[in-house]
């Protein structure tokens, strides 16, 4: 979750307003604007509508081919 630049001075009442909102908030990382954490998808509307959210990104994963794979 990115904070709006208009709120990065509160990004504990950011986080706190986004735990009232259902997400399971990890690390608030104020210092870069960014809170982690994990939200149900069905509570994801209600995380994006608190004010000084300014993007909520999924989990990206990414898998590596074992060493001896063809393709690297």
């Amino acid at each position: 979750m990115t904070i709006a630049d208009d709120h990065l001075g509160h990004a504990e009442e950011v986080a706190a307003e986004l735990r009232a909102a259902g997400m399971t908030v990890d690390r608030v990382l104020g210092t870069i604007g960014l809170i982690t954490g994990s939200v149900n998808p069905s509570e994801r509307p209600s995380v994006e509508a608190v004010p000084g959210v300014a993007g909520v990104e999924e989990e990206t994963t990414f898998q590596v081919a074992p060493p001896d794979a063809e393709i690297q």
